[in-house]
């Protein structure tokens, strides 16, 4: 319960701060990858998320939808850690560039509703 805890307050802390300072989340998913620590470090935390998602499963609400989230991270996880770690910075940038500041407030309510879920959904 706490990974799955853990991932859904940091969604809901995201989200915050996407619509309290939307030039600053934009600013921070432009560093996204930008050094080898920087992106093992993002992709180990989601690693850790995938297997609490995968352990939590049996006794969630959704026990479905937790394992093949769980399963969706941790693949997606080891993909991003494979490629090139250019390719994901560039990816992050271009997200950043093309995002405008109005849209990460429209955003930031959906972070906080799914990490809400994700917590109840854990319970």
């Amino acid at each position: 319960m706490v990974g799955t805890a853990a991932a859904g307050l940091w969604m809901i802390g995201v989200g915050v701060f996407m619509a309290l300072m939307p030039d600053n989340a934009l600013r921070v998913l432009r560093l996204t990858a930008s050094t080898r620590t920087v992106n093992n470090a993002e992709q180990g935390l989601r690693l850790i998320a995938g297997l609490a998602f995968l352990l939590r499963s049996p006794v969630s609400k959704l026990p479905e939808v937790f394992e093949i989230a769980g399963w969706f991270v941790i693949l997606s996880s080891l993909v991003l850690l494979a490629l090139p770690l250019r390719w994901h910075s560039a990816y992050a940038i271009w997200w950043a560039d093309h995002f405008k500041p109005v849209t990460v407030r429209l955003v930031a309510p959906m972070s906080v509703l799914t990490g809400t879920g994700l917590i109840y959904a854990a319970l």
